[in-house]
């Protein structure tokens, strides 16, 4: 619970919300579309920067190298967007749509699904897929860093004092690359057990490039390097994928709670990973 809350602010531009966020006369912290609020654990927040009322974040466009996401954007206009095509924009609205239900993907927001970082977050594995990037802005100046490293940090240890997430940028794929999206949950609505992320890019039948990236079996968005290293420089095939899939708990520290025990979730992951890379590599084929 919020004891000492005393202040909301709703600041109608980015450089407001820096101000305030950076007030020292009270510990201030940001609130986007708040459906992790009740997670919060720091009693000794006076005040909340609300960003939903900033219109410079909220947007989706694109050019001729990178779709552009502003940081506010509800996951829900991801998934209904009719300009996001392409194998990035395929995967994109793929894992939006799987974000919980229509009232939560209303909600929540393309940078706070990535900057809490949870477990059941389904964005942050398809950003670590797509080799995305995050502009960061403290009022005006700005900076633009690769997705993994504020993952890797966390984005409340990785963000200096006074600074927003603004943007997700995505890299644009074009012919010869094939992406996949799977969670695997007890309800569609319930959190995920298992995320998974693939982009293959192939030419000839032989793949250039593997990102395999998971979520939910850890406890932190993880790239399974083994399949990835396991899948470079080599033909695709079914028995390429079944060799690869069989490591992709290697290196893992995998999960356990009420839902699944961990060798539960290693036996799937296994059978998931398999089917996906069969099936962006199809795709990429095409």
């Amino acid at each position: 619970m919020l004891k000492k809350l005393t202040r909301f602010y709703h600041p109608k531009t980015i450089e407001e919300a820096c101000l305030h966020l950076g007030n020292k006369e009270h510990k201030t912290a940001l609130i986007a579309g708040g459906t992790s609020e009740v997670l919060r654990n720091d009693n000794n927040i006076e005040a909340l920067v609300d960003l939903s009322k900033i219109k410079e974040l909220c947007y989706i466009r694109q050019d001729s190298a990178y779709i552009h996401i502003g940081a506010g954007t509800p996951v829900q206009d991801i998934y209904k967007s009719k300009d996001l095509k392409g194998p990035s924009g395929e995967l994109l609205k793929a894992a939006a749509g799987k974000i919980g239900s229509t009232l939560l993907r209303n909600s929540i927001t393309a940078a706070g699904n990535l900057a809490g970082l949870f477990p059941w977050s389904d964005l942050p594995p398809v950003y670590m897929a797509l080799n995305a990037e995050v502009v960061c802005r403290k009022g005006k100046p700005k900076r633009t860093v690769p997705v993994q490293r504020l993952i890797d940090t966390r984005a409340d240890k990785f963000l200096a004092e006074a600074e927003i997430i603004s943007e997700i940028m995505i890299p644009i794929y074009g012919k010869g690359t094939g992406v996949h999206f799977a969670k695997f949950a007890k309800t569609s609505n319930d959190y995920a057990m298992i995320s998974l992320a693939i982009r293959l890019t192939q030419k000839s039948g032989v793949i250039e490039q593997a990102r395999v990236a998971v979520n939910a079996i850890t406890a932190t968005p993880t790239r399974c390097l083994e399949v990835e290293n396991a899948l470079i420089g080599k033909k695709g095939s079914a028995e390429l994928f079944a060799e690869a899939a069989n490591k992709a708990s290697a290196g893992l520290t995998i999960r356990r709670d009420f839902r699944a025990s961990s060798d539960y979730r290693k036996e799937v992951l296994g059978v998931m990973v398999r089917r996906g890379l069969q099936e962006a590599f199809d795709k990429a084929k095409k």
